[in-house]
């Protein structure tokens, strides 16, 4: 389904030049092929490849993909291969005396298994998209979500103007096989990066904008305050939202804030699982954003933000479900339990029972 009717050439690894546009890359945007692998020696994990190739030899059972671009043979599919098999022929490309010294030194044998690299070439990055989508979405050799919001921004920009929005989400939700809601939610959050990046905010705050923990921000704008709180709609994320510089001049600044809230020597998330809905609530409460502001601790800025009625509404609906399912099983396990475990579970009932009336002693109202 995605491979190609074209021949195999075998190629020098000099010939090729790595994808300086290719998704896991992030946002580094290196200039030169040399801060290319540099990158790549620091975040791809390149000692897997070069333990198998010490073991087995460089194995070409998978050509590269490449294109001919500005009269350069460019790899789009393959480039963590193409740099561990660069650097074990000359790792004096890298500039790091402590980076070379982790590549190892292997026998002549399995170098020249490096010298020459099967590859494919194509006409046009359009021509590779569907395989590498594939592979690297869906397949075994996954992107990070931030490299996948990249792929599904280059190709929904790529895609015929004369399709609809709707359409070309249509498109690229089957490419990449997720829901609509979760790719609007990545192209969007992608493209609110970018302006981040456009703007000197990570710079202002010394974040690595390819090293940030993407979900944080993509999660949280699924919430309408907290897309409220950078000056984004509270209706539904639609395609309409997808668009270069999201977020309106008048909320910069809460921008900057944001950022520092997830990302800077600031962040408040500690456990997104816990700590994002916890930053949520204080987006949508003023007194909780002033606390935060001033404070900077996500623990007070909650306590002065208070909870809403349907949270406190949701956990009381939990508690009775809870509670439902024990009443339900009580008669099943009750022949079952020791004198101990029978007197912990009237401990509890009698805690049950003081806990409601508390609460009922509360809502009662004259």
């Amino acid at each position: 389904m995605f491979g190609f009717d074209m021949p195999i050439e075998n190629k020098s690894p000099d010939e090729l030049s790595l994808d300086r546009a290719n998704p896991r890359f992030g946002l580094a945007h290196a200039d030169t092929e040399a801060e290319a692998l540099e990158i790549l020696a620091e975040t791809a994990n390149l000692k897997e490849l070069w333990d198998s190739i010490a073991e087995r030899g460089y194995e070409s059972f998978e050509p590269l993909v490449a294109m001919n671009e500005g009269g350069r043979l460019v790899v789009l599919e393959g480039n963590r291969r193409l740099a561990a098999v660069k650097l074990l022929l000359n790792p004096e490309l890298l500039n790091k005396e402590a980076a070379r010294r982790r590549i190892p030194r292997l026998p002549a044998d399995k170098l020249a298994t490096c010298q020459q690299l099967s590859v494919i070439t194509v006409g046009s990055r359009d021509d590779a998209a569907g395989y590498i989508g594939f592979k690297h979405v869906n397949g075994p050799a996954r992107w990070s979500s931030l490299a996948k919001a990249k792929f599904g921004v280059d190709f929904y920009e790529s895609m015929s103007q004369q399709q609809s929005p709707h359409e070309r989400m249509k498109s690229l939700t089957k490419q990449l096989g997720d829901s609509r809601g979760l790719i609007i939610r990545l192209l969007v959050a992608y493209k609110i990066v970018l302006q981040c990046s456009q703007l000197g905010i990570f710079e202002k705050l010394d974040i690595e904008e390819g090293n940030i923990e993407f979900s944080h921000l993509y999660t949280l704008i699924n919430n309408p305050d907290s897309r409220a709180f950078i000056g984004l709609s509270r209706a539904p994320l639609s395609e309409s939202m997808f668009r270069d510089n999201p977020v309106p001049d008048t909320h910069h600044a809460e921008l900057a804030l944001l950022m520092s809230w997830l990302y800077g020597e600031r962040s408040v998330i500690k456990a997104q699982g816990t700590d994002r809905p916890r930053l949520q609530r204080v987006l949508a409460s003023d007194a909780g954003l002033k606390e935060l502001k001033v404070t900077g601790d996500l623990g007070s800025a909650e306590a002065v933000a208070g909870l809403k009625n349907d949270d406190w509404l949701e956990m009381l609906a939990k508690a009775a479900t809870i509670l439902t399912k024990a009443t339900t099983d009580a008669a099943v396990v009750s022949v079952e339990l020791t004198e101990e475990s029978t007197d912990q579970a009237r401990s509890l009932i009698k805690r049950i029972e003081l806990q409601t009336r508390q609460i009922k002693s509360v809502l009662i109202t004259e």
